[in-house]
C-alpha cells in the first residue's frame, strides 16, 4: 500500500484535534492556541514576505502573525503554521536548538524549506480535517465554485483551500497560483495524476500564453480589483497531454498581488499509460510542482 505524502502531519493534528474535542467546522487555531498556554497576536512591523512568527522563552511559546493582509482566512492559517512548528516533532530543537528565541515563517507557500512545508501540511490537516473536508467537497459544487465554498465553511483563504481541495478530491483539477507569467506554485489532484503523456516542470514555468489566466494577468487591475474570468483550456495547453478539454476558474487575489487558476473537469477518458517524470526522477508529493513542458520559458525578473 503506498503511503500518503505529509501523514506525520496530518497524524499528528488529528491528534492534537482529538484531544481536544474539536470535530466540527469552523476548527479555532487561537483556542488551540491557548488551550496550550501559548499567547498570540498581531504584529504590524514584521517584514514583507514573512506571514508568522514562533517565539521561545524559556519553556514559555508565543506566536506573532502579520496584519499586512486582512484576510482572517490567512491569519488562521498562520496560526495553524506556527503551531505546527510547535507540535510537530523535531521542529522545536531544529528552530531553536541553539538558543534562538524567534522564528519567522514565510508566506505564502513559496517556501523550498522542508520544516516550512510541514508546518504548512500541519495547518491544512488543523483547519481543514480530512474526513470532515472530503464530507463537504460532496455538497461544495465544481472548480472554483466549490473552493469558495468551501473557504467558507472552514474559515480558510482561498488559497489554503484550492491546495487542499486539490489534495483531496477525486476529480481531475489543477491549482495554479501565479504572477505576471509565471507559474508561482501548482498541485494537482489524484485524477489528473492519473492521466498519461503528462511532463513535470517546477515552479517558475511560464504561463500557457493562450490561457485565461495569461489574458487575465496582463492586466494588474484584475489582480488588484480581485476579479475574476472564466475560460477553456485544454491538457495540451497546459501539460503537454492529450487534447482534452477543461474549464478554467480565474480569479485575482486582490493585495496578496497573485492569481489563483482552477482547471477541472467533470471527468476525463481513462489513461492509456500512467504519468511519468521526464527526469525520470520519484515524485515528491508535497513539492509545489506543475506538469508542462511545452511552454517552458526561461525565467525573466
Amino acid at each position: 500500500m503506498a503511503i500518503e505524502p505529509c501523514w506525520k502531519e496530518e497524524a499528528c493534528a488529528s491528534e492534537v484535534l482529538k484531544k481536544l474535542g474539536m470535530n466540527k467546522f469552523p476548527i479555532n487555531p487561537f483556542a488551540v492556541a491557548e488551550a496550550h498556554e501559548i499567547l498570540h497576536q498581531e504584529n504590524g512591523s514584521l517584514s514583507s514576505g514573512i506571514s508568522g512568527c514562533l517565539m521561545k522563552v524559556g519553556d514559555a511559546f508565543g506566536i506573532m502573525y502579520s496584519t499586512r493582509f486582512a484576510s482572517n482566512g490567512f491569519k488562521r492559517f498562520t496560526v495553524g503554521h506556527e503551531l505546527g512548528h510547535y507540535f510537530l516533532e523535531g521542529h522545536v530543537d531544529q528552530l531553536f536548538g541553539a538558543g534562538q528565541q524567534f522564528h519567522q515563517s514565510d508566506s505564502g507557500f513559496l517556501s523550498d524549506n522542508t520544516c516550512e512545508k510541514e508546518a504548512d501540511a500541519f495547518a491544512a490537516g488543523l483547519l481543514m480535517p480530512k474526513t470532515l473536508f472530503q464530507a463537504a467537497i460532496d455538497d461544495a459544487g465544481e472548480g472554483l465554485e466549490a473552493v469558495e465554498a468551501l473557504a467558507e465553511i472552514c474559515g480558510t483563504s482561498l488559497t489554503a483551500t484550492s491546495i487542499r481541495f486539490a489534495n483531496l478530491v477525486d476529480m481531475p483539477v489543477a491549482v495554479v497560483c501565479s504572477k505576471g507569467d509565471r507559474v508561482s506554485f501548482a498541485f494537482m489532484s489524484d485524477g489528473l495524476k492519473k492521466q498519461g503523456n503528462l511532463t513535470w516542470i517546477k515552479k517558475g514555468a511560464g504561463l500557457p500564453q493562450r490561457s485565461t489566466t495569461a489574458t487575465f494577468n496582463r492586466n494588474s487591475a484584475n489582480v488588484q480589483g480581485a476579479k475574476r474570468a472564466t475560460g477553456q483550456s485544454s491538457l495540451a495547453d497546459w501539460f503537454h497531454g492529450n487534447d482534452l478539454e477543461i474549464n478554467e476558474d480565474v480569479i485575482g487575489l486582490g493585495e496578496y498581488g497573485r492569481t489563483l487558476t482552477i482547471l477541472w473537469a467533470d471527468s476525463l477518458p481513462d489513461p492509456d499509460e500512467s504519468v511519468t517524470r521526464a527526469d525520470g526522477a520519484e515524485d515528491d508529493e508535497c513539492e509545489s510542482l506543475l506538469p508542462s513542458q511545452r511552454f517552458y520559458q526561461k525565467t525573466r525578473y
